[in-house]
């Protein structure tokens, strides 16, 4: 795997301690428990690294690294701190909208009643349809597999602690099953990110 992304960003192995500065993940040890390249899409190459707590601990999070498409940033890469939002079997409903034209996702929340959330997202770079990712997953058992998985990416700004901020949604369907994830996150800083 090319681990090698410019000047921006530590590249981590598989079992190392990364601390985060993100409200999600403050003052937590998390251990690199799996890598994941992916090698298809407009956004690609990116590269996910998988941090638990503890083994099999929840949350998860993924620090993902992605090229920067800005031609003015000094940046090479950019960081998402992303968490899984939800899991589930294929879904008519959810594939229906993902391949919706309007080019919009939303996320309504009604857990707590008192406190509605409507959230819309837009179509990263106002892309049409999705791109299928050829995903190589190693893993801390020393187990590397590959896997395809066809993704819908979705942005928008939002306020996170007073700072205007990309919020970012990543909506993957396994090739296999057409099981869905949801990777709900936001860009940090490189200082945010850092190995013990």
């Amino acid at each position: 795997m090319n681990t090698d992304h410019g000047q921006f960003a530590p590249v981590f192995a598989l079992a190392d301690v990364v601390r985060l500065d993100t409200p999600a993940a403050k003052n937590r040890r998390l251990f690199v428990a799996e890598i994941r390249q992916y090698s298809g899409g407009p956004l690609c190459p990116i590269v996910d690294y998988v941090l638990v707590g503890d083994p099999g601990a929840s949350p998860q999070f993924r620090l993902r690294l992605m090229p920067s498409q800005s031609a003015k940033s000094k940046v090479t890469h950019r960081a998402l701190v992303l968490t899984l939002y939800d899991s589930l079997p294929y879904s008519d409903g959810l594939h229906n909208a993902v391949r919706d034209a309007s080019k919009k996702f939303v996320i309504d929340d009604d857990s707590e009643p008192e406190k509605h959330v409507h959230d819309e997202f837009w179509r990263v770079n106002d892309m049409d349809g999705s791109h299928v990712s050829g995903v190589i997953v190693r893993s801390g058992d020393g187990r590397e597999k590959e896997v395809t998985v066809e993704v819908w990416d979705y942005s928008r700004m939002t306020d996170v602690e007073g700072v205007e901020t990309e919020e970012f949604i990543f909506v993957e369907m396994s090739a296999v099953d057409g099981a869905f994830e949801i990777w709900r996150g936001v860009e940090v800083a490189p200082g945010r990110i850092a190995a013990e």
